[in-house]
């Protein structure tokens, strides 16, 4: 019995979760130094916008590694929002895992069961 098992962007997944992960993080840092040490500055705002990037950047992410379908969506998703979230590592590793994503070819390939290693009943 023959199954078909799609390859996954495992790369382009893992990196578009990590730039999500540290604009996530560097939000929270972010907001925190700020607020400490310049007394008056709205970052709350600053908070706010890093999170949601950073949301956004991991829902890309999951998109193109489980829905090949949304592939181009999620990778658009992970590209924007890695270059809107103004933290510098968040944008290398979200574009990398973007255009990984993006440029991803998908190649199904065949796996046979051990039961019929090549014997065809009559």
């Amino acid at each position: 019995m023959a199954v078909n098992v799609e390859k996954k962007p495992t790369a382009a997944f893992a990196l578009s979760i990590l730039a999500g992960i540290f604009t996530l993080v560097g939000a929270f840092l972010a907001s925190a130094i700020t607020s400490l040490l310049v007394p008056g500055f709205p970052s709350s705002m600053l908070l706010i916008w890093g999170s949601i990037a950073g949301i956004l950047t991991l829902v890309g992410g999951w998109l193109l590694y489980n829905n090949a379908a949304q592939r181009k969506l999620g990778s658009t998703l992970v590209l924007v929002f890695s270059i809107l979230s103004m933290n510098f590592i968040g944008l290398i590793l979200g574009l990398i895992g973007g255009f990984l994503g993006y440029t991803y070819k998908t190649g199904a390939t065949t796996t046979t069961s051990s039961s019929s290693r090549g014997y065809t009943p009559p």
